[in-house]
């Protein structure tokens, strides 16, 4: 539904395709939606994870697109680590494209809600009922294949991964951006 991932799709047919020709053991990782510490927390493009905490650690609410109920796969980056190094190490993936998250869905009213109670803020989650265009309702992973060709198993909760997120926010500067980002989708017609 967006260039963004026809870009992505392109690129992954282009690498396995390159690697079949060529003999070059290759493996195209799709990562969901990766968060985690030494994540920038000044740049409103890396993320919803982000976005939202230099937010509240600025003292403004999240601003939530549509209502909230849309839904994500938020996985660790100690986790897509773990997929990097089984993909190198094992021969049994070469030449597919694997999915890496956590199989599980997130929705962003949730994730709001737990940074906002882990920064330990007296802020509520708005919720816009506005719409970006390109965005899809839900969006998780399937790990079905990742577990049984590379041995892949998540092993940071949601909740641990939040803990870990938080305790790095507290620690360095974040500029709240979203504003300035947020009039630039509007300017271009990708926001209501």
């Amino acid at each position: 539904t967006s260039i963004y991932a026809i870009t992505k799709r392109d690129q992954e047919e282009m690498c396995l395709v390159v690697g079949r020709a060529y003999g070059i053991p290759t493996v195209a990782l799709r990562y969901f939606n990766v968060y985690g510490p030494r994540q920038s927390l000044n740049n409103p493009y890396t993320g919803v994870c982000a976005i939202f905490s230099s937010r509240i650690k600025n003292n403004n609410p999240p601003l939530i697109f549509e209502d909230g109920l849309q839904t994500r796969d938020f996985v660790s980056v100690h986790d897509v680590v773990q997929a990097n190094i089984l993909a190198m190490e094992k021969n049994s993936a070469n030449y597919e494209a694997l999915n890496v998250g956590t199989g599980n869905a997130v929705s962003i009213l949730k994730v709001a809600e737990v940074l906002i109670k882990l920064y330990n803020k007296n802020l509520k989650p708005e919720v816009t009922n506005k719409y970006r265009a390109g965005d899809i309702r839900h969006c998780f992973a399937d790990i079905s294949k990742i577990k049984s060709k590379l041995g892949y198993e998540p092993k940071i909760s949601f909740e641990d991964g939040m803990r870990e997120l938080v305790a790095w926010g507290e620690v360095v500067e974040a500029e709240d951006r979203f504003e300035e980002a947020y009039e630039e989708l509007k300017a271009k017609g990708l926001a209501k």
